[in-house]
């Protein structure tokens, strides 16, 4: 049989398949006759501002994290032990803590306290929900983003650093023809794979009442009494987000496989 021909057949059975399944759910639903999902319609300009501010929060965590994991490694890295120590231990508290946990710590230990101490009110922007939830998931992604930097650093060896001294390269010659090209080589999937961990970790951020997608699922569930309705729009609106960056991911894999 044609390769083309089988693979085009195995995505009509698996999409038959969980055809199936959903068929299978919707019909044995105890509530299905119960089942408006046309009253989140009159809420899709509420929607639709949590899906950007979801997407907003996670690309703007990404980036300082980013940021972040590049400084963490650069004091792994230091002879200075207090800059290594401190890297080391906070590597070890985020790693040891669930994001819900360290996230209600960040808020309500620093926050709070930020307000009285310099009398900041209670609405300032410095030290609203949305601001110290992206800070708090910057911080929690810091430490993963360091470890996609240590390894990258690691596949450049000692003798491509010598072959570059050998050819009297200069430092922006060695980064810019050498060093960088491979990095993003090595950092780019890893990164956009963080960035699907951030969309799915924000969710959590509806506990301190930041207008994400949860959150805005949350406000419609409450007013309209759709509590499934308002699950099955949530599941797509993340798949929406997700799905995209999981094929995004794999086309930088192939492509950056490619490049020498």
């Amino acid at each position: 049989m044609n390769k083309k021909l089988y693979k085009t057949l195995s995505i009509i059975s698996a999409l038959l398949f969980y055809g199936l399944i959903i068929t299978f759910i919707v019909y044995s639903f105890p509530g299905r006759n119960n089942f408006q999902i046309w009253k989140i319609y009159d809420y899709t300009g509420l929607l639709a501002k949590g899906w950007f501010i979801t997407i907003l929060v996670s690309v703007i965590s990404l980036l300082l994290s980013s940021i972040l994991g590049l400084l963490l490694y650069f004091m792994t890295q230091s002879k200075i032990l207090f800059f290594k120590y401190v890297s080391l231990l906070f590597n070890e508290v985020v790693f040891g803590s669930p994001l819900i946990v360290f996230l209600i710590v960040v808020y309500y230990f620093i926050s709070v306290p930020m307000q009285s101490v310099f009398g900041l009110p209670s609405d300032s922007f410095i030290v609203s929900p949305l601001v110290m939830g992206t800070i708090t998931l910057s911080l929690f992604m810091a430490p993963y983003m360091k470890n996609v930097f240590e390894g990258a650093m690691k596949s450049i060896d000692d003798l491509q650093y010598q072959a570059m001294t050998v050819f009297g390269f200069t430092t922006y010659q060695k980064y810019r023809y050498i060093i960088i090209p491979q990095l993003l080589k090595i950092i780019i999937p890893p990164l956009i794979g963080n960035l699907t961990f951030i969309v799915k970790g924000s969710a959590l951020l509806n506990f301190i009442s930041v207008p994400e997608i949860y959150n805005s699922i949350t406000t419609v569930q409450s007013r309209e009494n759709a509590v499934i309705e308002g699950y099955l729009v949530m599941f797509i609106m993340y798949l929406l987000i997700t799905i995209p960056l999981i094929r995004i991911t794999k086309y930088f894999e192939k492509r950056v496989s490619q490049w020498n």
